[in-house]
């Protein structure tokens, strides 16, 4: 049985986010809190395994992830949002969030989403990862305009050593969704389709040696 907890300031959306977790048997929403004042004023009766927030209200915010995180120790935090800046989404993720949707993600993602957090996986939907791969133009370096963020190159040489997306996600604690999104976005950067492609990069850019 996966617990769960809805910090949510709006409540068609959190009562809709509460059917679909649901839906899947072993699932249980214990509760939803409107606010942060709500979830600690009420943290003597709920126990979440996951917490599944929108911390871009007022009602919550960045901060609040912290406090969560005092709060129930032991938890998972699933943020899920409309998009932001990247420097948000970083801040929110330095603040304990361990895995991340936009809120246009669809039912099957997020099951999964509930499931790779519980289990100790960090899951990030695609559209999520391309708003941390941005990279201002002044951040550039490249002339070829080619920028790989280090979990990409990390990736890369992971995947000259011949690992598995699933080896690769049991190795740096993602899930395989998450991997295999990066793989996406690594052959799309570098205009290549296959993973000969990407091992030949490696080589040509010194990422990994002969």
């Amino acid at each position: 049985m996966i617990d769960i907890l809805i910090a949510n300031n709006n409540e068609i959306v959190g009562e809709g986010l509460k059917t679909i977790l649901q839906s899947k048997m072993g699932n249980r929403v214990i509760g939803i809190a409107n606010s942060i004042n709500h979830l600690t004023n009420q943290s003597s009766k709920y126990f979440p395994d996951i917490v599944v927030i929108d911390y871009s209200s007022d009602a919550f915010g960045v901060k609040s992830i912290k406090e969560i995180k005092k709060i129930y120790k032991d938890c998972k935090i699933l943020a899920i949002t409309d998009p932001l800046p990247k420097s948000t989404v970083y801040s929110a993720l330095k603040n304990g969030v361990d895995s991340y949707l936009l809120s246009d993600c669809e039912k099957p993602e997020i099951m999964e989403a509930i499931t790779d957090t519980h289990d100790g996986k960090q899951f990030y939907c695609g559209m999520v990862i391309d708003i941390l791969a941005e990279v201002d133009a002044a951040d550039s370096n490249s002339c070829s305009g080619i920028s790989l963020s280090e979990r990409e190159i990390e990736i890369i040489k992971l995947i000259s050593d011949e690992k598995t997306n699933k080896e690769i996600a049991d190795q740096l604690f993602l899930s395989t969704h998450t991997v295999n999104t990066h793989r996406k976005n690594i052959m799309n950067k570098l205009g290549i389709k296959n993973t000969a492609g990407i091992v030949i990069y490696a080589f040509r850019e010194n990422i990994i040696k002969a």
